[in-house]
C-alpha cells in the first residue's frame, strides 16, 4: 500500500511539473548561461540524449535553462525538446554575436525584430537568398511583446545608447571577412551574425512559441574577429545575464 501511494505521488507530482508553464532560456555556449545558473532556486536537472537542461526558478518565475550547443542543428533540436517536454511559452534567446552593422561596436546589444538564415541558397531555383522552400519570407518574426519587454530591459540594465533593434543574420559559419559582413548588410540588413537564432525562430514558429534573440556585440566580424571575441567572450555573456534578470523582474 505504501508503495502503491508512493508511485501515485511520483505520478501527481511529474504530471504537475510537467503542466507548469516556463520560459526557457538559451544560449549557444556554456558561457552564455553560466551566469544564470547559479540564480536559479529549486533547481532539477533533466537529460534527454546528451543533453542537459536545469528545471528552477529565477527571480520567481518558472523558467528551464540550457546550452543548445553552437551552430543551427544544435539550436533546431533544442527548440525541439523544449516545445515538447517542457511545456515552455516562451523562448529568450540569449548570447554573442558579431557585428554586421558598421556603426556597431563591442557591447553593444541588438534585439531581434526579424531573422534570417543567411546561408540557405536555393537562387538556382530563382529564390531569393535565405528563402526556405514553402515559405513566402526569409524573415522570422519574434514576438513583438516580447521585443518590446527584451528592449525595455536591456535599456534599463545596460543605457539607451547601447541598444538597438534590428535583423539579426544565422548560418553555420564563424563570420571573420570584411566583404561576406559588408554581403550580409547589404543583402539583409542584418546588424548582427552569429549561429543559431533563426533555426530556434523557425522551430518555435512551427509549434507557435513566442521568441525573441538578444545578442551582445563581441566583435566586428571582421578580420580580427577571433581575437577580439575571445577577449569579450566573458564580458559580453555577462550582459546577457542582465538583460535577462531585468527581463524577469
Amino acid at each position: 500500500m505504501l508503495r502503491f501511494f508512493a508511485l501515485l505521488f511520483t505520478i501527481i507530482s511529474f504530471n504537475t511539473a510537467a503542466s507548469v508553464e516556463r520560459t526557457a532560456i538559451v544560449g549557444a555556449m556554456d558561457v552564455e548561461i553560466e551566469g544564470l545558473l547559479p540564480k536559479l532556486t529549486d533547481v532539477e536537472e533533466k537529460t534527454i540524449g546528451k543533453h542537459l537542461f536545469h528545471i528552477g526558478q529565477l527571480n520567481n518565475k518558472s523558467v528551464v535553462v540550457t546550452k543548445s550547443g553552437v551552430g543551427k542543428v544544435n539550436a533546431a533540436l533544442t527548440t525541439t525538446l523544449l516545445a515538447t517536454e517542457f511545456n515552455v511559452n516562451s523562448i529568450i534567446f540569449t548570447g554573442i554575436a558579431g557585428a554586421s552593422a558598421p556603426e556597431l561596436e563591442p557591447m553593444d546589444v541588438v534585439i531581434s525584430t526579424g531573422l534570417v538564415q543567411h546561408d540557405v541558397d536555393l537562387t538556382v531555383f530563382g529564390s531569393p537568398m535565405g528563402l526556405l522552400d514553402g515559405y513566402d519570407s526569409r524573415e522570422f518574426l519574434p514576438s513583438e511583446a516580447l521585443v518590446k519587454q527584451a528592449l525595455t530591459a536591456a535599456q534599463t540594465a545596460l543605457g539607451k545608447e547601447q541598444v538597438t533593434t534590428g535583423i539579426i543574420a544565422s548560418g553555420d559559419q564563424f563570420i571573420a571577412d570584411k566583404e561576406k559582413v559588408a554581403y550580409l548588410y547589404k543583402e539583409f540588413q542584418a546588424k548582427a551574425v552569429e549561429m543559431e537564432g533563426a533555426a530556434l525562430a523557425q522551430v518555435a514558429d512551427q509549434f507557435d512559441i513566442p521568441y525573441v534573440v538578444i545578442r551582445t556585440i563581441s566583435d566586428k566580424a571582421d578580420g580580427s574577429a577571433a581575437l577580439t571575441y575571445e577577449e569579450m567572450k566573458k564580458s559580453t555573456a555577462d550582459n546577457s545575464v542582465a538583460i535577462i534578470l531585468e527581463m524577469l523582474k
